[in-house]
This record gives C-alpha cells, sequence and structure tokens, in this order.
C-alpha cells in the first residue's frame, strides 16, 4: 500500500512539474540585459520618478502568456506565444524589439522592465506606437484573453510632461470586442494607473490582433506596455490572481 501511495504521489509531482513547465516561465524567456533605467520598489511611488512601483504583479503560472521572441508559434512554448506578423510592424521608432518582458526604452540596449502607472508588471510587451501584433489562436483552444494598457513609466513625466499617449484596440477574426480610452502618462500630476482589458475568446477564434495608436499628439514619447498580457485554455481558471481590491486599489476596468 505504502509502495503504491509513492508511485501515486510521484506520478502526480511528474505532472504537475509538467505542467508549470509547459505554462508561464519567464526565465524561459532568457536573462534581460542591464537596463537603462532600472526599476525599483518603492512603499509610495511618485509620479516624478520614473519606474518606481507601490504594486506588482507576478507571472500566473495558470496562463501563456503573449511573447514577443523566444516563445514559439501557433502553439506557445513554455515563454509563452509569438506574434504571428512581420516583427518591423510591432514597434515604431526604437524597433523591432529585442527581449521580452521590456519596454521599447531608446532603442537596442536600452529596454526597460514594464511599469505602469507605479505597477509592475513581470510579464508583457512593450512597444512605441503605432504598432500591430497578430496571434494566431490555433495552437490551443484559448478561452478567454486578460491584461492591463497604459504608458510606459520609463517616459513619465519628466521627459515628455505627460508620459505620452495611446490607445488599444483588440480585435478576435475581425471584430472588435474591447478597445481603451486614450491613455497618457500622468494628468493633473498623478500618474494615470494601467486600464484593465478583459474578454472571453470565442470557440473556434484563429486570430487576435492587438492594434496600438500614438494617440494623436505626434509627440516622440508614445512608449506604451501591454502588461500581464495572457490567454487562458480549456480547464485552466479564468480569474487572475492578486485582483482583489485591497492590492488593485482604483485600478480601472473596460467592463
Amino acid at each position: 500500500m505504502m509502495k503504491l501511495l509513492c508511485s501515486c504521489f510521484i506520478v502526480v509531482m511528474i505532472l504537475a512539474f509538467a505542467t508549470s513547465v509547459a505554462l508561464a516561465g519567464r526565465e524561459d524567456c532568457g536573462n534581460p540585459p542591464n537596463m537603462a533605467k532600472p526599476v525599483k520598489e518603492v512603499n509610495k511611488q511618485d509620479p516624478n520618478v520614473q519606474n518606481d512601483y507601490d504594486k506588482a504583479v507576478k507571472e500566473d503560472p495558470n496562463a501563456i502568456y503573449l511573447s514577443l521572441l523566444n516563445g514559439d508559434k501557433p502553439k506557445a512554448n513554455a515563454c509563452g506565444l509569438n506574434p504571428s506578423n512581420p516583427a518591423a510592424e510591432w514597434t515604431g521608432w526604437g524597433g523591432p524589439i529585442d527581449l521580452d518582458n521590456a519596454t521599447i526604452g531608446e532603442g537596442a540596449g536600452s529596454r526597460n522592465e514594464i511599469v505602469i502607472g507605479g505597477t509592475y508588471f513581470e510579464r508583457g510587451i512593450g512597444t512605441h506606437a503605432a504598432a500591430k501584433f497578430v496571434y494566431d489562436l490555433t495552437g490551443a483552444g484559448y478561452k478567454r484573453f486578460e491584461c492591463y494598457v497604459g504608458m510606459s513609466d520609463e517616459k513619465d513625466p519628466a521627459e515628455c510632461g505627460n508620459g505620452g499617449s495611446a490607445e488599444f484596440i483588440f480585435t478576435v477574426d475581425g471584430k472588435e470586442l474591447a478597445k481603451s480610452p486614450k491613455l497618457i502618462g500622468t494628468e493633473g500630476g498623478k500618474e494615470v494607473e494601467a486600464f484593465k482589458i478583459e474578454f472571453d475568446i470565442p470557440s473556434g477564434a484563429k486570430e487576435l490582433v492587438i492594434q496600438v495608436t500614438d494617440g494623436g499628439d505626434g509627440n516622440s514619447c508614445d512608449h506604451a506596455a501591454i502588461g500581464d498580457a495572457k490567454l487562458f485554455t480549456t480547464g485552466m481558471s479564468v480569474e487572475p490572481k492578486d485582483k482583489a481590491a485591497t492590492v488593485w486599489g482604483s485600478i480601472k476596468s473596460a467592463y
């Protein structure tokens, strides 16, 4: 009986390990180089200080993340799911981006980790609007998509006055499922918090497209960011961790 119990335990542990490897794994995206503007955790973030944060979102082991370089397509690997469109379309100035889970920075060699409105996102996508990301959804039975969008704190506010601006549009198979308002980095001396996007993915969906516009102000600081961009498949929980009001405060919701 003891041998049977031990064998069952070993099988369960192997399956659990295999599942964790198959899903979210920032370490599988490669180690980032030294960042131009290091992120810093503080007790209370200051809108006049770039890349400081007082809230953090760790990766969710029950999700498949959108990645850019070290993922795979149409079936995601441990790093995540890569876009299927040309890399030249992923960013404006400063691209194509050469690092996963980072903002656009000031070009190659100066990427930054993702902070939006004083919240640090361990996983995410950075770009210089305008941008377009196309993700093939045929590699798994995806049921739900979630992310936070906004302007990167690495331009906010010292270099641009308002940290740039952008809008984010999400379509599945040509149908718009979510859209953010025009988002800026700071407003009234306060940082604009990340904006929540979440929607169910229709059965049999083939393609997710994320379009990022420059917000129409024509400045050079439109360093947009998509934090915690993740997909959930059949059998996965669709409730993100750390979503409680005590953690998120007044972060806005698209719904």
